[in-house]
């Protein structure tokens, strides 16, 4: 599959802190490819969202790294060339479906904005390309919510149109960052559908960034997991839900809906906090119920199958970052043996 976003090594970091919000990620989102992301509340799933849009606050930096989409490097882009691309080429619904409408517009006005920002289409034909996107997130009485401002509407309508700015200019990419995020289960159900039978049909690729699991296994065709801004795994959805190689993977796909909650949680692979290696080790080391020996050296992601990438040294048995080959030996011991059936 031909990429059309790849990200390679990249690393975001907040202040002076010594962790990293997100740690030498690299993945790929092919064209018309849906691609979730999981993990729980600071795992580094909303800073990658708006590193892709180049959209992180000023007290983030990208510290390195490079993100490709469609030829262009994004890092290298000045405002005016990213603003082309964002809205255009790259939608993107974030998390807050109030916080992203302004209060004091109205939803026609703020559609017609983002339709010129990129097109000049005409009155009639902006006008009728507003409706039609409105139409295709299944938005009722179209001709009254264009003259309704965003707090006239409920979270559910508020998402839709959201989810129709981000889309009304055709974008090859859509980011949703938490687009079901305090919606009851009935609408849920319905933001997921539109997102799916949209991406199907415009051939439009999709990251989906979730904390749920359950979310995310709807509609992705492949999943990404993150913990302490790292990819932990990575690999078809079928394979990654539903037979899980990563440990942490293992207790979100336990987990469900609820996902992990430290505070109601007893017992390793469940307490604490999203950790950072500051000691070199695993990060999930202190949390993971697998943990051995060798988790005190720091695992690299590790082809295991086709398509399939975990970094867990229970799985692949691999050398630690940065160690020299002949230091595996020393790392692992004699566990292996003692732990075949993990491997």
């Amino acid at each position: 599959m031909t990429a059309l976003l790849a990200i390679k090594d990249l690393t975001v970091r907040y202040g002076g802190g010594s962790g990293a919000a997100v740690d030498r990620v690299t993945l790929d989102v092919g064209k018309g490819e849906r691609l979730g992301i999981v993990g729980e509340s600071g795992s580094g799933k909303t800073t990658l969202a708006l590193a892709i849009t180049r959209l992180l606050p000023a007290s983030a930096r990208i510290e390195s790294g490079s993100i490709w989409f469609g030829g262009s490097d994004l890092l290298a882009l000045g405002g005016s060339e990213l603003r082309e691309i964002r809205g255009s080429r790259i939608g993107r619904v974030p998390q807050d479906p109030l916080g992203g409408l302004n209060p004091v517009i109205t939803i026609g006005h703020q559609l017609r904005d983002v339709v010129r920002a990129h097109r000049r289409l005409g009155r009639v034909r902006e006008h009728a390309a507003i409706v039609d996107i409105l139409a295709a997130v299944g938005m009722p009485d179209i001709d009254v919510k264009l003259r309704a401002y965003p707090y006239e509407l409920s979270g559910g309508m508020r998402q839709r149109v959201l989810i129709a700015m981000a889309m009304v200019n055709g974008p090859e990419l859509l980011v949703a960052d938490e687009p079901t995020t305090a919606l009851d289960s009935t609408v849920q159900a319905q933001i997921l559908a539109l997102l799916h039978s949209a991406g199907l049909s415009a051939g439009m690729a999709l990251i989906l960034i979730s904390h749920d699991i359950n979310v995310v296994s709807a509609i992705c065709d492949r999943v990404v997991v993150l913990y302490g801004g790292e990819v932990v795994e990575d690999g078809p959805a079928a394979t990654v839900l539903h037979a899980p190689r990563h440990p942490y993977t293992k207790v979100l796909t336990r987990a469900g809906a609820s996902v992990l909650k430290e505070e109601s949680q007893a017992g390793r692979g469940h307490a604490g906090f999203v950790g950072d290696a500051v000691d070199g080790s695993c990060k999930f080391r202190a949390r993971c119920s697998e943990a051995f020996a060798a988790c005190d050296a720091h695992p690299q992601v590790e082809k295991v199958d086709e398509g399939h990438r975990v970094r867990c040294f229970a799985v692949t048995g691999g050398r630690p970052v940065n160690a020299p080959m002949n230091s595996i030996g020393e790392v692992l011991g004699g566990e292996l043996e003692t732990r075949s059936g993990h491997l």
